[in-house]
């Protein structure tokens, strides 16, 4: 990991462009080693993994339900101590978004430890 991504704000800006926005599972899988710890845990509505394989799964199931949409940041950043928290949205390249949440990290030495999403009513 380069030495400047790692405040939360760095961290989740990289993980929306080069986890949940990447096509190719290859560099998918190489953006997760450097964003997440090993043993990372992700949760969302319903659904828990651990570790960065399980998480490179889950990602790999939600790119296939929506090919061709976009993850975009859909308001500032707010983040206390190792705490960060961005809204985003997911929709067709410049089109209405589909979909909304919140993504929560917990960042430990550099690296997300702790990722939650929040999808919007």
């Amino acid at each position: 990991m380069t030495e400047s991504v790692r405040t939360a704000e760095e961290l989740l800006a990289r993980m929306l462009g080069g986890v949940f926005n990447e096509p190719d599972a290859q560099r998918r899988e190489a953006v997760i080693a450097e964003v997440f710890t090993e043993d990372v845990v992700f949760a969302d509505d319903g659904h828990a993994v651990t570790g960065r394989a399980e998480l490179a799964a889950t990602v790999t199931g939600l790119l296939a339900q929506g090919p061709g949409l976009v993850f975009t940041p859909a308001g500032p950043f707010r983040g206390v101590t190792d705490l960060g928290m961005r809204p985003w949205r997911l929709g067709p390249p410049g089109g209405a978004p589909v979909v909304g949440g919140l993504d929560v990290a917990q960042v430990v030495d550099g690296r997300i430890a702790r990722l939650w999403t929040l999808l919007d009513a």
